[in-house]
């Protein structure tokens, strides 16, 4: 920049432009602005340098000095496209979208760049039916589409119908197949609204896709559990010479610790090492997060205490390595820790520690999260909600956990399933219908999990007819084909109506590798309901299928044992020792001062057992107090009675 008098002439606009485009600062500008205004208001005779400082405000963040820049041009600078598109970005940047709406609008000529900057301000500002209604337009007025206009619209896309449409657009402009960027949009787009086999094909299609294209469609494979695809594409990277990049390591690697293939996961380690990605937060905390699964939880921490410095995501790892292995307390100890190092805590991290704690049973400290999440802002946030209210619903809050499901503005999928499922663990089968027919009214396409909770509330309330009619609307509406659990599910509804002839039918028929558990689900069934027929006919079955469950031997033996065929009765117990069968071995716990005491009932010492017994003394005297004890009617059936002890003897 001249520092004298002299050099003032040296001063050219094409100059002055170049030195603009250099500026690192708002000062900077702001002195090169006064220096062109002492050596001549000639130089803004044109809109050229006007547009070329402008730019530079709007860049270095200063939108409002060229918002005024730009209105109060002299009258004989006249504001040509460039103009208009730089004062329609600064004015997007200050969140002034009506007013840039109306430069729009007055706009005599539009171009590419015009629709885009305008498009971005809408998507931007949660406005996408303005965003695509601006497409449309565009396409009307003869502009086309770049691909910057592609990538941006298709991040409002929400809905199946908008997204083959835009990806049919894309293909007709000659953009989807050749352009990466566009491409790697569209796959990302298809991903987010669950249309993987069109993301699959639209990577297929590519003629030179880049890293960022392998690790969408690497992404895309790893949400349908494909690991073996996953582990395919990392094999064609390398032999089509693209290098993996921290991305690529981070998503094999968080593969190999879904699938515990450790061999892989050492492999890719050692790659990790060699580059030097473990730099990389987000590769260290998928490091972290295979060691802990791979039970190497003291090179996790020693990895974590390596660190240069503290980040989110290693923190959010480690917690929840310690908590899945049973260390709580130095799970939230390191909470505590990097609040106190001042690393600003993520809807991530609250969702590890919300997610470990309802899972321990640690009421008081959720509550304490629940309280921080909202000092700190994050109680709009879908992903924390979600978390919220799957810990209100295992503490069996379900109140609260409704009040933090319908504050909920955007509800996604994920929010959804977690509702209808805690509902289910609370034996609320109705209300999880009731969910459930809610989320199709507002238009939530549905996965195999949420199939899988519909059929389990169908199951708690004995509606067979209203369970084959969800299955049949998943398989024609949705594709979503029946899985072996839910198989297992409909086997329960069928169980649980009294149909017993045809779930023994549907587990032989559909069934086959997991036969032994379906038919213990029909027998429990069956005890309860007391049938005492259809029990034996289905122990006899299980015991010819060798289960390693205790109840079909005892439901035989105690049945040989009615009739005094005792040869029989020794028989079956003979043949369950040496199937070395699995006995269902209940337990309680306690939490008591942060400590979770778990004992069964076989147990005649119990740690902690001086405050086990207070506890337990408390809650005695309050049962007698509310005459709370059971009782049971002396009209039951002698038959139903001996069924329901056969299962009460089974679970203690």
């Amino acid at each position: 920049m001249p520092s004298s008098s002299s050099e003032a002439p040296l001063l050219t606009p094409r100059v002055a432009a170049a030195l603009l485009a250099r500026c690192a600062s708002r000062a900077a500008a702001a002195s090169l602005h006064a220096r062109l205004l002492r050596c001549s208001r000639a130089f803004f005779r044109s809109p050229y340098l006007a547009n070329c400082l402008a730019a530079a405000y709007s860049r270095l963040g200063a939108a409002s000095s060229a918002v005024a820049l730009l209105r109060h041009a002299p009258p004989t600078s006249k504001p040509n496209v460039f103009t208009h598109n730089i004062l329609l970005s600064a004015l997007l940047s200050s969140g002034l979208v009506e007013d840039a709406r109306t430069v729009f609008d007055g706009m005599p000529q539009r171009d590419a760049v015009t629709y885009n900057s305008i498009i971005t301000g809408y998507i931007e500002g949660a406005r996408p039916d303005e965003a695509f209604q601006l497409v449309y337009t565009m396409r009307e007025h003869g502009v086309s589409p770049t691909g910057f206009t592609f990538s941006i619209i298709s991040l409002a896309v929400h809905s199946a119908r908008h997204g083959l449409q835009l990806h049919a657009a894309a293909v007709r402009h000659g953009l989807a197949h050749r352009d990466a960027v566009v491409g790697n949009a569209l796959i990302n787009m298809h991903r987010r609204i669950g249309l993987m086999k069109y993301a699959v094909r639209v990577f297929a299609c590519m003629q030179e896709p880049d890293v960022t294209s392998w690790n969408s469609v690497m992404s895309v494979y790893k949400d349908q559990s494909l690991s073996s695809m996953v582990f395919e594409c990392l094999q064609s990277m390398r032999s089509n010479g693209v290098s993996v990049d921290e991305c690529s390591v981070s998503t094999i690697l968080s593969v190999c610790t879904d699938v515990e293939d450790f061999a892989k996961g050492d492999q890719i380690l050692a790659l990790c090492l060699k580059t030097s990605f473990l730099s990389n937060s987000i590769v260290c905390s998928t490091v972290i997060d295979f060691l802990c699964v791979s039970d190497r939880l003291s090179d996790a921490v020693r990895l974590f205490r390596g660190m240069a410095a503290w980040d989110s995501e290693p923190c959010n790892a480690l917690i929840s390595g310690y908590a899945r292995s049973g260390l709580m307390e130095e799970a939230l100890s390191l909470f505590a820790t990097s609040l106190r190092n001042g690393v600003v805590p993520t809807e991530f991290t609250f969702s590890s520690v919300l997610r470990w704690s309802s899972c321990f049973g640690l009421m008081e400290q959720g509550t304490q999260i629940h309280c921080l999440v909202c000092k700190l802002g994050f109680g709009d946030d879908v992903i924390v909600a979600t978390a919220l209210t799957d810990m209100y619903c295992k503490l069996g809050l379900v109140k609260h956990a409704r009040k933090m499901f319908n504050a909920v503005g955007a509800k996604d999928l994920v929010l959804w399933n977690t509702m209808l499922l805690g509902l289910l663990q609370n034996g609320r089968g109705k209300e999880a219908l009731g969910i459930f027919r809610r989320m199709l009214k507002h238009g939530i396409r549905p996965d195999r999990i949420t199939l899988l909770g519909a059929l389990s509330a169908c199951s708690l309330k004995g509606l067979v007819n209203e369970g084959m009619d969800i299955i049949s609307l998943f398989k024609d509406k949705y594709d979503v084909m029946l899985s072996l659990e839910h198989h297992a599910c409909v086997v329960d509804i069928l169980s649980r109506a009294g149909m017993f002839r045809k779930a023994v039918n549907y587990a032989e028929n559909r069934l086959h590798k997991c036969g032994a558990s379906a038919f213990s689900k029909i027998l429990e069934a069956c005890i309860i309901e007391g049938n005492f027929h259809m029990a034996e006919l289905i122990a006899e079955k299980m015991v010819t299928l060798k289960s390693v469950s205790s109840l079909p031997y005892i439901v035989l033996a105690q049945t040989y044992g009615a009739r005094c065929k005792w040869e029989k009765m020794a028989r079956v117990w003979r043949s369950m020792e040496d199937q070395c069968t699995i006995k269902v071995q209940p337990c309680s716990w306690l939490c008591i001062k942060n400590h979770i005491h778990v004992f069964t009932s076989d147990q005649l010492l119990h740690h902690g057992r001086g405050a086990t017994y207070e506890v337990l003394d408390l809650l005695l005297w309050d049962i007698l107090d509310h005459k709370y004890a059971p009782s049971y009617s002396e009209t039951k059936k002698s038959e139903g009675l001996t069924c329901l002890q056969l299962f009460f003897d089974y679970t203690q």
